[in-house]
Order: structure tokens, then sequence, then C-alpha cells
């Protein structure tokens, strides 16, 4: 697997539809919960680094987090309607921007976590071509935090989020299927959640809210059309 830095435009670059890899049964569609709560050494890899930026809280970045947000307009920036007022506006929207409340880390690269990544995927996902992994979203959402709604959808692919909860249906991760058009909320349980979905198909819209700690490690993977 392919864990190198990758610049701007391999991130372009399309993925292949057809993974070659245990993708293609995992995520027949656009989204799935994958079961990594039983590979050890990849919870180990997640509980050190989930350690390590709590002893280290000062290096995040607290820029776009705003501990006074009432909890009111946070669910409001969440709601389907506020789904639905963005498409109608902007049509698409590849990332978030200003429409979040979160500590961020993406400038720590926490490499022995993205190793163990790698390894786990090469055996859970037995791909028969190329794969690249890559860093893509690392946030921690304190009390009030979330993520408004987006869809990555300008990079080909998928992507993995192995997410931390302290409590209990205190969180969710919610997304608009784009076949239904159903909204689908899936509350976190407690400890660590893994969810992929697909960004070269149709857009999948999806956001965030926690009323709890919450630490997001997220991964690109793409299978590159050589």
């Amino acid at each position: 697997m392919d864990t190198r830095n990758i610049d701007r435009a391999a991130l372009k670059a399309p993925s292949a539809r057809v993974t070659g890899s245990n993708l293609d049964t995992l995520v027949p569609e656009y989204f799935a919960s994958l079961e990594l709560t039983e590979e050890e050494a990849l919870i180990n890899a997640l509980d050190d680094a989930k350690q390590w930026l709590h002893r280290h809280r000062e290096k995040l970045d607290g820029s776009n987090y705003d501990p006074a947000k009432s909890e009111a307009e946070i669910l409001e920036r969440v709601a389907p309607d506020a789904l639905q007022n963005i498409q109608d506006v902007e049509g698409d929207r590849f990332v978030a921007l200003d429409d979040q409340n979160q500590l961020k880390f993406n400038t720590l690269s926490l490499r022995p976590l993205t190793q163990e990544v790698a390894r786990t995927l090469s055996n859970f996902l037995e791909p028969t071509r190329r794969m690249r992994l890559f860093q893509s979203g690392r946030n921690w959402y304190p009390p009030r935090g979330y993520m408004g709604w987006h869809t990555n959808s300008n990079v080909q692919g998928f992507r993995l989020y192995c997410s931390h909860a302290e409590e209990p249906s205190a969180s969710f991760f919610r997304y608009q299927d784009p076949e239904s058009l159903k909204i689908e909320t899936l509350w976190d349980e407690e400890g660590w959640n893994f969810r992929c979905f697909r960004t070269d198909l149709k857009p999948l819209w999806h956001c965030v809210y926690s009323e709890t700690d919450r630490i997001s490690f997220g991964y690109g993977l793409q299978f590159p059309i050589e």
C-alpha cells in the first residue's frame, strides 16, 4: 500500500470504481460501517494516538472552535433543512469550510498510527491492485462540536473515519442516501466507531454533531487507474 505524501495532482486523479478489494462487497453502494473493533493492534495504535492528543492538547488548532456557540444553533446547522438550503444555493459543497465548531489536528502526522492503519487495511481488504492511503480530516469535537453538511466529492475513492466517542449515543454521523434521499443518523457507540463511504459515485452529503468529546482520525483511500 502506498502511504507516501500524496500531492494535489494525485488527489485529483481518477480512482477505479471496481477496486479489486473487499470494499467491493463491504461498501456495495455508498456507505457502510466496518467491523474493525476486534483488530487489537489497530485499536492499540488508535488509543495511543488519542492519549497523545490528550497529553498535547495545546498543539491542536482551536481557531474553528467557539465553546459559547449554542446547542440550538449547532443542531440547526446539521438539520435536513440546512442541507436543503445548501443544495439549493451551492449545488455541491466539497468541504465544510467555516461551517464547523471543532478542534483540528491535520498538521500532526502521527505516523505510527498511519502505518498500523495501512497494515490493518491491507489484511482486512486484501486489495489486488495498488491502494493509496492518505490522511484526510483529523478532528476533535468537544461538547457542542459539529461539522456542517459537505460531500468530499472533489477527491475520488473512499473515506474511512475511525472515531472515538467518550459516551454512547451522544454524537452522530448523519448522511443523505444518494438514491432514496433519506436522511440517516448513526449515533456513535462508546469507544471506537469505523465508517466508510464512497466519494466517486453520486455525492454523499454528510455532517457530524457531538455532545461529548469525539476524536476522529480520517483517511482517504484511492485505487489509481494506471
